[in-house]
């Protein structure tokens, strides 16, 4: 069992979202944009922090859209979980058989559990006061006496491990520590060695009290108290320097570490942040697999939520990379909250979620997992997903329609429109086809998860925490762009503008696609030869439409590529003066083909000289290929 969906209407920045959870779901973006939010309201729920003391919730956690909303007349804070089966059978039946009052049944025989907790001001207790109430399917209260008959059962069968951004192994390392002092309380030691552990124990403290008189001193004046506070005997005291019973002994355990085998073992607390913080990590995962052990002998089916803020918080670049395999390798559902570009460059990007706040209300963009269509399904459509397009379509359950799983090319396009060619309608239907296509642009296949995994690592993490992407063909238009806004006064880094040279690191559609998925604004510049048409091409192919591209795709004038622009544009004797410093003083005198060939081959050598004189001098910036400057003034002046 694992939550599938999460609805949080008026929670601190949070004025309405609902966001789909899968087996691992990292929540990315700026600081105090909500990610914590998120997480703080599922943990509130799922540790049940009711009581007399407190409602889990505060006025503070109230949505005000205002500095004069009063947090008691405001709508009350609400938050939803659903839970989902998978697969018809793929919960275990006994946990269904003990949640049965809860348990509600979907149209095609899965199993639902919905939980509403509201809390509002009661003018009768004058307090904010909590409310729980299960759900139907149909997203309906349960009648009251289910509720309270099985909330026990429930947070029986799901447990919440979270661990928070600020981990301080001093207090997480001590036997009053939550995970840490469980884990020593679960240590059983045989009874035969714990009497000879403690014999042994007892020999030694003889040995150290014996070895200076003075310590047999300080006992016995201590002892003389003995006299005066009791009276009916002598007394007498003793130092104990070695433990006096098993569990003295486990609570004074203490971790000790070592880098290399040339290295001294040292206390935790005297390595560095980066390596107590990860200790605090696997102390974590510890308690948590050893809680769901235990868990699992009783209960078959129960389902652990972990629930981590910034894992990657103190470790090297390197590290945190290496830090999401272990993340994953969770025996749970995972969620997860980072602002660490390395962490990312590893995350499947179904499991990205954007956080950004936007008019004082936390968003969260994300790639939808699928896109129900209003195409009836049909005999013709059930042929060609037999014919191979089962791995793109399929049926949706509750309206009979047409899900697409990721885009279809324009051939596809085209049998999908044929298999309604003896409609009524069949122009509408076209047309809805033309939509789909189009809406379904933003679902990347597991081609592109596979081409971004190989080429785009390096740039993938990056570009998720930037405001606006910017992409390009190569890295002599990539050092162009930020050459030209430093000296046209905006600089691309201030702005949070990411530069992607996408023939280097994936596709000329994919980066599009993944940017309106995720609502971040976008252009392109590619060349005017016949690659460029090849790269626009690509993004028709996709779903975008020449309408949809007018205002974010840019083309150098046909048919030249960057350097026959420059050339183009008056530039020839700079480039050659450029190139003979660097690849011998032929460069000035050969033939201009020759040269233009030289040019092309020497792409980053002459860009790498050129740029660093544009971003030094306004006036030279002005004369470089017109789209390249336009784009950067129209981002300056707010006209993009």
């Amino acid at each position: 069992m694992k939550i599938t969906q999460l609805r949080i209407q008026n929670f601190r920045s949070i004025r309405s979202l609902d966001i789909y959870l899968g087996d691992s779901t990292v929540f990315i973006g700026p600081n105090n944009a909500g990610k914590s939010a998120i997480l703080e309201a599922i943990r509130i729920i799922l540790t049940r922090r009711w009581g007399q003391r407190g409602t889990g919730f505060t006025e503070h956690d109230v949505h005000r859209p205002g500095e004069e909303g009063d947090p008691k007349t405001l709508p009350p804070v609400t938050v939803e979980m659903i839970m989902e089966e998978p697969a018809v059978g793929a919960w275990d039946a006994d946990m269904v058989a003990a949640l049965e009052d809860i348990v509600g049944l979907l149209r095609d025989g899965r199993n639902k559990i919905g939980l509403r907790v509201t809390c509002a001001w009661s003018e009768e207790k004058e307090a904010f006061e909590p409310a729980w109430q299960f759900l139907n399917p149909a997203g309906e209260p349960l009648p009251e006496k289910k509720r309270a008959i099985n909330l026990s059962n429930f947070f029986d069968y799901m447990k919440l491990f979270w661990l928070g951004p600020l981990r301080d192994s001093a207090d997480e390392f001590t036997p009053r520590a939550g995970h840490w002092g469980r884990l020593l309380k679960g240590i059983r030691i045989p009874d035969d060695i714990q009497a000879d552990v403690l014999r042994k124990l007892e020999e030694i403290d003889a040995q150290v009290c014996a070895a200076d008189p003075r310590l047999s001193q300080i006992a016995e004046k201590i002892g003389e108290a003995t006299q005066v506070a009791i009276g009916d005997g002598p007394g007498g005291a003793r130092l104990n320097t070695m433990p006096m019973a098993m569990e003295d002994m486990l609570a004074r355990t203490g971790v000790v570490i070592r880098n290399e085998d040339l290295r001294p073992w040292l206390p935790l607390d005297h390595h560095g942040s980066g390596l107590q913080s990860l200790a605090v990590i696997f102390l974590f995962q510890a308690a948590a697999l050893q809680q769901i052990a235990e868990s699992l002998e009783e209960r078959p089916g129960m389902a652990a939520v972990f629930a981590i803020e910034e894992p990657e918080a103190h470790l090297h670049p390197q590290a945190a990379r290496s830090l999401w395999s272990r993340v994953q390798g969770l025996s749970g559902q995972r969620i997860v909250t980072t602002h660490s570009p390395y962490f990312v460059q590893h995350v499947p990007l179904h499991d990205l979620r954007l956080v950004r706040l936007r008019n004082g209300c936390t968003e969260v963009m994300s790639i939808p997992p699928k896109i129900v269509s209003d195409l009836p399904w049909n005999a013709s459509v059930d042929g060609i997903v037999r014919g191979g397009a089962g791995r793109i379509f399929s049926k949706d359950p509750d309206t009979g329609c047409v899900v697409a799983q990721h885009w279809f090319d324009e051939t596809l396009g085209d049998q999908l429109t044929n298999c309604y060619r003896r409609d009524a309608e069949p122009e509408a239907k076209a047309a809805s086809v033309a939509a789909l296509r189009y809406n379904c642009r933003t679902l990347p296949s597991k081609e592109d998860e596979e081409e971004l995994g190989f080429h785009g690592r390096r740039v993938r993490g990056e570009i998720f925490f930037a405001r606006r992407w910017i992409m390009v063909e190569g890295v002599t238009e990539h050092l162009l762009l930020h050459a030209l806004g430093k000296a046209l006064g905006w600089c691309l880094d201030d702005h949070g503008v990411a530069v992607i040279d996408f023939q280097q690191s994936g596709s000329a559609g994919i980066y599009p696609a993944l940017a309106d998925a995720f609502q971040i604004p976008w252009q392109m510049i590619h060349d005017g030869d016949g690659e460029g048409t090849k790269f626009r091409k690509q993004l028709l192919d996709r779903g975008f439409t020449e309408e949809s591209l007018r205002s974010t795709v840019f083309s150098l004038p046909p048919p030249n590529d960057l350097e026959d622009q420059l050339i183009a544009d008056g530039h020839e004797a700079l480039l050659r003066q450029i190139l003979s410093e660097r690849a011998g003083r032929s460069a000035l005198t050969c033939p201009l083909d020759e040269f233009t060939a030289r040019l092309k081959n020497k792409k980053t050598l002459y860009m790498n000289i050129l740029a660093l004189r544009v971003a030094s001098d306004p006036e030279l910036a002005e004369k470089m290929p017109a789209p390249f400057v336009q784009l950067i003034k129209n981002l300056r002046d707010g006209v993009l």
